[in-house]
């Protein structure tokens, strides 16, 4: 049975839990390899390329957005809420149902909703490069037992992306 006070008791837990150094080091030890693999997907198949901003304020910008507009509601709700609730029902298979829906997120929105990387969101390599990202913030924060490391990777490539690689979102 779901319990939604557990779920919320769990992501609040997650979000107050700052993890010691040796679980951010695990973290980035995980996370630097797998974006590099996503690098080389987006690369490869065009959704990535070199494009940086002009001034420093962009730069700024990029991380405040990255880490605030994206990271933190898209961490809350895939490796905090969702992850809780199914964690509950079918622990084994959390981590890989929640990624599925983080990966199927992104070609319904870009279709719903237009965006100008509508093009990148409906391309089969973005999509597993999303499988490659999702599964190893949700190992990360099982491992850490906090939101904050995936929030922090997750807001440092968002604004990576908006920042160098063609990823502008103003």
């Amino acid at each position: 049975m779901i319990s939604l006070s557990r779920t919320f008791q769990e992501t609040w837990a997650a979000l107050k839990h700052w993890p010691d150094a040796d679980k951010w080091v695990a973290a980035v030890k995980v996370a630097i390899p797998s974006l590099a693999i996503i690098a080389a997907i987006g690369f490869l198949s065009g959704w990535l390329h070199w494009y940086p901003q002009d001034r420093w304020q962009d730069y700024a910008k990029a991380l405040l957005m990255g880490i605030f507009l994206i990271a933190l509601p898209f961490e809350v709700v895939f490796r905090g809420l969702l992850l809780s609730t199914l964690a509950q029902v079918i622990a084994r298979w959390a981590a890989w149902i929640s990624t599925g829906l983080f990966v199927v997120y992104f070609p319904v929105f870009g279709y719903l909703n237009q965006t100008k990387w509508n093009g990148a969101f409906q391309m089969p390599s973005f999509w597993f490069g999303m499988l490659i990202f999702g599964i190893i913030l949700s190992h990360i924060r099982i491992r850490s037992g906090s939101l904050w490391p995936v929030i922090l990777i997750h807001g440092f490539a968002a604004a990576t992306w908006m920042a160098f690689l063609g990823g502008r979102t103003y």
